[in-house]
């Protein structure tokens, strides 16, 4: 690194300006700072107030489950099926958004050839949601638990 009569810094075959150097420098460093700080103020503050200062009580150390102050039950319980066909209906049709939308960008940078890739997605997609429907997995009143 040398110095020139105009205050420019060349560094790596690149030449910078003071001003060029603070800008670039200046946002990491602030950066870096709160990087450091806020987890070292949340630790502190954990510290002070953890729970072992709270006077333990019965009920505080019970479990909490959904607003009830007790939970009654095995873990060996089951849970009604149609809530996995909803879980796995809102993956299938959330992983249909992250698809389409990358395709959107190259379809903007030109190729109308992708509109027919897209709409073989979208019939395969669709097929399968008309299959759900008339198997009557969207009716919650034919499901049973």
């Amino acid at each position: 690194m040398h110095c020139s009569s105009k205050n420019f810094f060349t560094i790596f075959g690149i030449t910078m300006s003071n001003v060029e150097i603070f800008d670039t420098t200046f946002a990491m460093t602030i950066l870096v700072i709160m990087a450091l700080c806020i987890p070292t103020i949340l630790l502190i503050a954990n510290w002070v107030l953890h729970p072992g200062k709270i006077k333990q009580t019965i009920i505080k150390g019970s479990a909490y489950e959904c607003g009830l102050a007790h939970v009654s039950g095995t873990a060996n319980e089951r849970y009604p099926v149609k809530y996995y066909m909803v879980a796995m209906l809102f993956l299938v049709f959330d992983l249909e958004v992250a698809f389409i939308y990358p395709w959107t960008i190259q379809f903007l940078a030109g190729g109308w050839e992708l509109l027919f890739i897209l709409l073989g997605f979208l019939l395969i997609l669709e097929s399968g949601y008309i299959y759900l429907l008339k198997k009557g997995v969207l009716d919650w009143n034919s499901v049973k638990d």
